[in-house]
């Protein structure tokens, strides 16, 4: 992946833990999954899934 899409994927994750902070409370659309969406950039950026979501404290309230 070159740095150019590394940087897209970064700018999609950042705004993912943005809008888990921001939304974690409310309804979401249900065909919006926010995880998949998360472990998909974690793979885009070879960043370890599991342990993002620990850092980050992202939680399935569901």
């Amino acid at each position: 992946m070159g740095a150019t899409n590394k940087v897209k994927a970064f700018k999609e994750l950042f705004e993912l833990v943005i809008f888990y902070s921001e939304n974690r409370d409310l309804p979401v659309d249900p065909d919006f999954n926010f995880f998949k969406e998360v472990e998909f950039y974690c793979n885009q950026l070879d960043l370890n899934y599991e342990e993002f979501k620990e850092t980050f404290e992202l939680k399935d309230f569901f």
